[in-house]
């Protein structure tokens, strides 16, 4: 068993941690590694939790231990400079020039930014989870049929979503079904992408439960039917398949399985994760190691003191910007997500004290008001911080159909789940009923509740608008792709198939 376990360690490493240059036309694993690691039942439960944490790291970025010519010490992060950064909503406070290069989508021309421009963990994640697809079929021991139709699941899942996520950032992709794969893969289209995504989501959902065991927050750290059809939606509203994403999304509704928590239960929402509005979420558990110190999550810059000991924010939303997203409470305060998301704090009070939090939460004038809506303990420091990361969220799925109802003609369904958001957060229903009006409130809407959750860019790149909000992007840009990030440099390493999205060869 010794020796198992150490193939095993040694299979994941391989797989999370290599600095090879090549990305996908490596040649083999070796195969005595891979016949050592996964025999039993045990080896293919460790193997699929290696695929989830390799995604999870996906999702904060390379570091040096990844890739040693990264210029930057550790991750940043990742996922709020692809999903929120470029959206027009946000600033750097403090002028930091790599975040402002990524909110003027000079995405190129910043080294730092680099990192941020490579798929290698997303394929890493993919490679483990082809792996698991190729070896846990034939494990006869340790392990019953049912649970490793569950695993085997677990890996269709979270190959679909490593696919999706990346297709989301890139645009076109390669598609790797293979653990081995030694022929170098070109990029396929999006639309073959998200149709890929849609078929293996189909193939898992029989063998995946409503909810998994342990807590809330583990069991929506995992595939289940809900995270699936979350998923096959959001694919699906990419695919312009209305019908199609509104069905799947009313299977979650129907299911019964999560709600809407009142605005009094936000911090166990956002600060835990330990909730029945979660339905897919990546959780950073600091017990258990999974990061420490400055780096890796993103509230290392939304937060000053008192939560941690940075004397001025690097990331932020302006108040004109706040009262433009949020015009209920610009007009009678009375958006209660406004003092959720965001806080003001008395800077006159000495950086080595802890700076009280102010009652108006944009006190601050324009600059310095502080996003909050991840939070964490009140001491100064930047270690051990546990935080979850939202992937979909019920208010998220709710407003996702209700785009999708309305654009079918179906505004009073629209208007019904739009409305149910609305009116958690205290402000009142919307009435108009001609369908281009609701879709722009329900995309409004969506604005206002799930910002720095990492949707934002994504709405806009999928409806061809990201130019309409970013005033760096132009409309004949977008076309040429440039909502999507250029791929690195590394990808064309021993890749004659590699080609280089047409607007980022062109612009630095």
């Amino acid at each position: 068993m010794k020796n198992k376990l150490i193939a095993l360690f040694l299979l994941v490493v391989t797989l999370a941690g290599t600095s090879c240059k090549k990305w996908l036309d490596q040649q083999p694993i070796n195969t005595v590694t891979e016949d050592q690691a996964l025999q039993n039942g045990t080896d293919a439960e460790g193997a699929v939790a290696a695929a989830y944490s390799i995604f999870r790291r996906g999702l904060s970025g390379l570091t040096k231990d990844d890739t040693p010519s990264t210029t930057r010490n550790g991750s940043w992060g990742d996922y709020y400079f692809w999903g929120d950064s470029r959206s027009g909503d946000w600033i750097t406070p403090n002028n930091d020039g790599d975040w402002a290069a990524g909110f003027q989508n000079h995405l190129i021309s910043r080294t730092e930014l680099e990192p941020m421009t490579n798929w290698r963990l997303f394929y890493r994640a993919i490679e483990q989870c082809n792996l698991v697809l190729e070896k846990i079929p034939a494990i006869k021991t340790n392990l019953t049929e049912e649970r490793k139709a569950q695993l085997i699941a677990d890996a269709r899942f979270l190959r679909a979503m490593s696919h999706f996520y990346a297709a989301r950032i890139w645009g076109d992709i390669p598609i790797n079904m293979s653990a081995r794969n030694v022929q170098p893969l070109g990029r396929s289209p999006l639309n073959e992408v998200m149709k890929m995504v849609v078929t293996e989501v189909d193939l898992a959902l029989p063998s995946l439960a409503l909810a998994n065991k342990g807590t809330l927050k583990e069991s929506s750290s995992r595939a289940t039917k809900g995270a699936a059809l979350a998923l096959k939606a959001h694919a699906l509203m990419w695919l312009k398949d209305y019908q199609g994403a509104s069905d799947a999304m009313k299977q979650i509704i129907d299911a019964n399985v999560y709600r809407l928590v009142p605005i009094n239960q936000f911090r166990t929402l956002f600060d835990t994760g330990e909730s029945q509005e979660m339905i897919f979420q990546m959780y950073y558990n600091a017990k258990k190691g999974e990061y420490s110190g400055y780096y890796g999550h993103i509230m290392t810059y939304y937060l000053t003191n008192p939560y941690t000991d940075r004397g001025n924010l690097s990331l932020a939303v302006p108040r004109s910007k706040i009262l433009e997203i949020y015009p209920d409470y610009a007009r009678d305060k009375s958006d209660k997500r406004v003092a959720e998301f965001f806080q003001s704090i008395d800077f006159s009070v000495s950086s080595s004290e802890l700076r009280p939090v102010l009652p108006d939460p944009l006190q601050n004038g324009e600059r310095a008001i502080m996003f909050a809506k991840f939070r964490k303990v009140k001491d100064r420091s930047y270690n051990l911080m546990d935080g979850s990361v939202p992937i979909f969220r019920y208010a998220e799925i709710l407003l996702l159909k209700a785009e999708a109802d309305a654009r079918l003609g179906r505004v009073a369904d629209a208007l019904e789940n739009l409305n149910k958001v609305r009116i958690r957060a205290g402000i009142p229903a919307f009435t108009r009923d001609d369908a281009p009006i609701v879709i722009e409130e329900v995309l409004a809407e969506r604005r206002r509740e799930l910002i720095g959750e990492f949707h934002r860019v994504y709405d806009l790149v999928r409806l061809g608008r990201l130019h309409e909000f970013n005033s760096f992007v132009t409309a004949q840009g977008e076309r040429d792709g440039a909502g999507f990030f250029p791929v690195s440099d590394e990808a064309f390493n021993n890749n004659p198939n590699m080609e280089q999205t047409y607007y980022w060869q062109f612009n630095q």
